[in-house]
C-alpha cells in the first residue's frame, strides 16, 4: 500500500467537515456543554446519556434521547489526546472501508456503522469523540445462538471480511447480530492489525461452518489476496 503517514491537519479537517453537514450537528452542539461530563461514568450518565449495553470497558459509549439512531464514543480524559485521536481516526477509516467493501461485494448478511468525528468546545480537556450509527442488537446469549445456527452464505461473507480486515476477529460483544439477523462490525478500532484468523470468531462457529470458512481463507491466500491496511501509522 506504500508508505503510511501520520494523521495531519488535512485529514482532521476533512473528517470534521463531513460531520458538519450531518443533520444531527445542531443537536451535538447543545448536548456537549459540561466540560467535566467525561470525568466518570456517573457524570456521563447525569448529562442525559444512557450507557450502551455493548459498551467497551475502556471507552464511554452511550445514547441520548435527542440523538436517535446514534451512539457517542469517547475515551475518558486520562487517555492522552493524541492516542484518543489516533484511535478515533482508525475507527472512522475502518468503518468507511468496511461499508464500501460490503457494498462493492453486494454482501447481504453483514453490516458496518457510519462513524463521524466531532470536535468538542475548547473548554473540554480532550477535544474529540466519535459519533457512530446505532444498530438494534441482539443480546450476548441471542448472538451466541445465532452463531451456532449461522448458514453457509452468511459464514462465507464473514470469512471474506475477516480475511481482508484481520483485526476485526473479536468477541461476541464486538461482532453481535442485529435484530435483522446481520453480523454487525461495531468495533472498528483495530481492524488494521494483523491477527491470527479465527482466533476468537472460530470458537463460535459450528464445526462444518468453521471448515468452510477455513477453506474460503485458503482460496483467498492461493489467489494472492492481501488484507487491507490503514493509510495511517
Amino acid at each position: 500500500m506504500g508508505h503510511r503517514k501520520r494523521f495531519g491537519p488535512e485529514q482532521l479537517q476533512a473528517e470534521l467537515a463531513e460531520t458538519a453537514v450531518q443533520p444531527f450537528i445542531s443537536v451535538l452542539e447543545e448536548l456537549f456543554t459540561d466540560s467535566k461530563m467525561f470525568e466518570s461514568y456517573n457524570r456521563f450518565c447525569s448529562s442525559g446519556f444512557q450507557l450502551a449495553d455493548h459498551a467497551e470497558t475502556k471507552i464511554m459509549a452511550g445514547s441520548h434521547k435527542r440523538l436517535r439512531g446514534y451512539l457517542i464514543k469517547k475515551y475518558s480524559n486520562d487517555k492522552p489526546g493524541k492516542k484518543q485521536l489516533r484511535s478515533y481516526m482508525h475507527r472512522i477509516e475502518g468503518a468507511r472501508l468496511l461499508r464500501t467493501f460490503i457494498a462493492e461485494q453486494d454482501f447481504q448478511h453483514v453490516v458496518a456503522p457510519k462513524k463521524f468525528l466531532y470536535e468538542l468546545p475548547s473548554s473540554f480537556p480532550e477535544r474529540y469523540l466519535v459519533i457512530a450509527e446505532k444498530f438494534d442488537l441482539l443480546t450476548r446469549n441471542e448472538t451466541d445462538r445465532a452463531y451456532s445456527k449461522i448458514d453457509k452464505d452468511q459464514a462465507q461473507e464473514l470469512a471474506v471480511i475477516l480475511y481482508y480486515f484481520r483485526g476485526l476477529n473479536s468477541t461476541a460483544e464486538n461482532l453481535p447480530f442485529t435484530e435483522e439477523g446481520k453480523i454487525a462490525f461495531i468495533d472498528t478500532e483495530r481492524w488494521h492489525q494483523d491477527k491470527d484468523l479465527l482466533r476468537k470468531v472460530g470458537d463460535r462457529l459450528p464445526w462444518k461452518r468453521l471448515r468452510e470458512v477455513e477453506a474460503a481463507h485458503e482460496r483467498l491466500r492461493r489467489d494472492g489476496a492481501r488484507p487491507f491496511e490503514s493509510m495511517f501509522k
